[in-house]
């Protein structure tokens, strides 16, 4: 591979990358990005605090605050009170959510096997071949 090529490969990556993180937030199971990330940060980590959560998603105390609030709202999430320090909350994720997040995650599994439809074995292989980087690299 060229000099020229090997420099290309971030820029092209980065797009593609972004155009099918584009088509996957449609198959959000009715959740903005924001949310799902949330939701699903709740579910991998445990019960945590809302500092946590904003650390962790990267935004702000108050938009942390709204999304929690959403997460509530719909019965993905729910609120008590930190058993370590009773003047603190937990926010922890409820069957609900567990559900919610599942099947998210089949729907964009879903729409990743429809894509691979239009393209060859061996890019599917290649596709394959790339994946433990892609994870490493993530």
């Amino acid at each position: 591979m060229t000099d020229a090529a090997s420099a290309d490969v971030p820029a092209r990556l980065a797009f593609a990358t972004g155009r099918l993180n584009r088509r996957l937030r449609s198959a959000g199971g009715g959740l903005s990005h924001g949310l799902l990330s949330a939701l699903a940060t709740i579910s991998k980590q445990g019960p945590m605090r809302l500092a946590e959560l904003s650390q962790l998603e990267s935004v702000s105390a108050p938009s942390t605050t709204r999304l929690v609030a959403e997460l509530e709202g719909k019965g993905l999430v729910t609120r008590a009170t930190d058993p370590a320090d009773g003047r603190a909350i937990l926010i922890s994720i409820t069957p609900t959510g567990v559900e919610t997040i599942a099947a998210a995650r089949a729907a964009r599994a879903a729409m990743v096997a429809e894509l691979f439809e239009s393209l060859e074995p061996h890019e599917v292989a290649a596709i394959t071949a790339a994946l433990p980087a892609l994870e490493k690299m993530l």
